[in-house]
């Protein structure tokens, strides 16, 4: 049975659909394909559009998925959609009602409509189906836990109507137990107060890492007002009026990039305690109803402090957290609801055969020939070599100091990088974390980065709980043993602890072999891993961005399967010697403002959804980006000045720079 999966709103790179539309609606689009319940092809929107969780309609993460199978939507058993069709329609025909000039398509249609658009072929309207959102979290998380049955705890912003849902799952499927309803939604809550500390949407994880620095104290008795436990597991969380209480109790709001201040960090503090106390509640009166198993998603579930603290407290036996718990796992969810109720080929068990150890599911960076035909396009900004070894090499160069990027085989579905696009980094120096912080993710001083460890020393270096658990997809924040800690000082956070992953040779053998190698060398079985990407981007996914991503960040080498690849010294200038381009979704916008001295006119450009990302521009740089000049008629200061800009712009991922043709040789 062959099934695609989808997650993802209606809009097109070409046509904005919805005008207005929040990012963080239906955000994080993504297509699988299922052959049975296989995974053939899974991958996020973003890594292929270069849109840091787009919520467009997937269209190249489809064509992806069925090149990697050769089909086309004729061979499709389903297409299965993460979201309840009745539900969407209603939110369309809101939509509908605040702009009258749209059509009113229903979701089914539109669906069949984007495919079509996106693959030329036609789509059967009948082989779409549409499942809740919470059913396509859970389905997926059970499913991949290996468990016979469990409790499933799916905790977001919103699905539908409700924010969290338990179920009973077994290999009949799922059982709902209860839900609470979105007006109590920890997920916004937790956004809530992101806001609050000076963050935006999907930024939520950025005050989990600031919580530890931070006392709950100064803000428990405000934020109790808000939070009921009741009976039976159940509470009432007043969500929405969280920003207004906190307001009228006389906390000012943090503006994005003024200085964090301890009641920032406090509010950080007390605002994850909450989470906690609430989660806790629910979970305690559920393992009192005689579950050992547990499984969590959701977007919720990937604050990885509240996890660790789970499976420290024994509540559960053992507890799986989904690598994929945002909205792009529920497109595996939708498709295999399709695939286990299908009336056609038969019911199956939702249980999976085993849990799964890893989610390289996505599409394979360029190797050998294919790699060395980009290397050559690029020969003017990068030098590289042939390396028979890279895994050796690789650890020889962390070992030395060197920052690298390490990019190989299929890309990690998902929002962690677990060694297949990564930045890597010698663990032990402190001063390490302020490096890649500051160099190359060009972030907060304070975020902490994630060990990569091997999976047979972990208990050397960390306090783990007596369970069978497995920290294969850095789901869980752990406790650095104090004789460790400094030894691991680029990865051990403020309170002691660290979002750990452990590597096991047999699930990927390549970065396995590149850790053991810095051990042989360093005695630390350990590495700093964090995603390959900077502060403006996804994680990359191809050859070209991982290049990008090497000539606009600190980065000392990037290290591929057979290649070695460095910047070279070049001015800024050479910029303007290749081609500049607007990237998709990115727009160049003018006004016209009237002041003492007349109008005047000031060109931005961003991203069509995004409005923080605008940043002004000048004459010039738009002159250039639109074709009405050439960088030929640039001279002296202005040729400077208007290369620095482009650079700038590259950073921040505004604009696409490519080689005009191939070159040729190795540096």
């Amino acid at each position: 049975m062959l099934v695609l999966g989808i997650c993802g709103l209606f809009g097109t790179e070409d046509d904005e659909f919805l005008p207005g539309v929040k990012r963080s609606f239906h955000h994080d689009a993504a297509a699988c394909l299922l052959e049975d319940d296989r995974v053939v092809l899974a991958v996020e929107e973003e890594r292929l559009n270069r849109v840091k969780h787009t919520n467009l309609f997937p269209a190249r993460a489809v064509r992806a998925c069925l090149d990697a199978r050769g089909a086309t939507l004729g061979d499709l058993d389903a297409i299965a959609y993460f979201w309840d069709e009745n539900h969407l329609d209603v939110e369309l025909d809101l939509h509908y009602l605040r702009h009258p000039s749209l059509a009113a398509t229903r979701s089914r249609d539109l669906i069949a409509n984007r495919l079509e658009l996106a693959l030329g072929q036609s789509c059967q309207h009948n082989v779409i189906e549409f499942h809740r959102h919470h059913d396509s979290h859970a389905a997926s998380v059970f499913h991949d836990s290996g468990f016979d049955e469990a409790l499933v705890l799916v905790m977001d912003g919103n699905g539908e109507d409700k924010s969290c849902s338990v179920y009973a799952a077994d290999a009949q499927g799922l059982n709902l137990l209860r839900t609470t309803p979105a007006v109590q939604s920890l997920g916004h809550y937790y956004t809530g107060a992101t806001q609050l500390i000076g963050y935006g949407s999907f930024d939520e994880y950025k005050m989990m890492g600031l919580a530890p620095y931070g006392d709950p104290g100064q803000f428990a008795k405000t934020l109790d007002e808000l939070l009921e436990l009741r009976e039976n597991g159940e509470f009432s969380l007043d969500a929405h009026r969280l920003q207004e209480h906190l307001l009228l109790a006389g906390y000012q709001p943090r503006k994005a990039g003024e200085a964090f201040e301890d009641i920032h960090m406090n509010l950080s503090a007390a605002v994850q305690d909450q989470l906690e106390r609430a989660v806790f509640h629910m979970l305690q009166y559920w393992a009192s109803q005689g579950f050992a198993n547990l499984c969590l998603a959701g977007g919720v579930a990937h604050n990885s402090t509240l996890n660790g603290k789970i499976l420290q407290s024994g509540l559960f036996r053992h507890v799986f957290v989904h690598p994929a718990s945002h909205d792009s796992g529920a497109a595996v969810g939708a498709a295999l609801l399709s695939t286990t109720n299908s009336a056609k080929h038969g019911r199956r068990s939702l249980r999976g055969a085993d849990r799964i150890r890893s989610v390289f599911w996505g599409p394979e960076i360029e190797v050998q020939d294919e790699a060395e035909a980009v290397l050559r396009r690029w020969n003017d900004l990068v030098t590289w070599e042939r390396c028979s070894d890279s895994a050796t090499v690789a650890a020889t160069m962390i070992a030395d100091g060197s920052v690298i990027a390490w990019a190989t085989g299929a890309s990690e579905f998902g929002p962690r990088a677990l060694g297949h696009r990564s930045i890597l980094a010698d663990p032990r120096p402190a001063s390490n974390k302020d490096r890649v912080n500051s160099l190359i993710k060009m972030r907060e001083g304070y975020r902490p980065f994630a060990p990569a460890v091997l999976a047979e020393r972990v208990h050397e270096y960390f306090d783990l709980p007596a369970t069978d658990t497995t920290y294969d997809f850095m789901g869980f924040v752990a406790t650095v043993r104090e004789s460790s800690r400094a030894a691991l000082g680029a990865v051990t956070h403020v309170d002691g602890t660290a979002r750990l992953q452990t590597v096991d040779k047999a699930v990927n053998p390549r970065f396995w072999k590149l850790i053991h190698e810095f051990a042989q060398i360093t005695g630390v079985p350990v590495v700093l891993n964090t995603s390959l990407n900077n502060n403006a981007e996804p994680i990359v996914q191809s050859l070209e961005d991982c290049l990008a991503t090497l000539l606009t960040t600190g980065l000392d080498a990037l290290v591929l399967d057979g290649h070695i690849v460095r910047r070279r010294r070049v001015e800024a200038e050479s910029i303007l010697t290749n081609q500049v381009m607007l990237p998709p979704l990115v727009q160049l916008t003018s006004t016209v403002t009237t002041g003492t001295g007349g109008p005047a006119s000031t060109t931005t450009i961003g991203f069509r959804d995004w409005p923080s990302s605008r940043v002004p521009i000048t004459s010039a740089v738009s002159d250039l980006l639109t074709g009405a000049a050439d960088a030929v008629q640039f001279n002296g200061s202005e040729r400077h000045q208007v290369a620095q800009d482009l650079w700038d712009l590259w950073q921040r991922r505004l604009i696409r720079v490519r080689p005009y043709g191939p070159q040729s040789g190795m540096a």
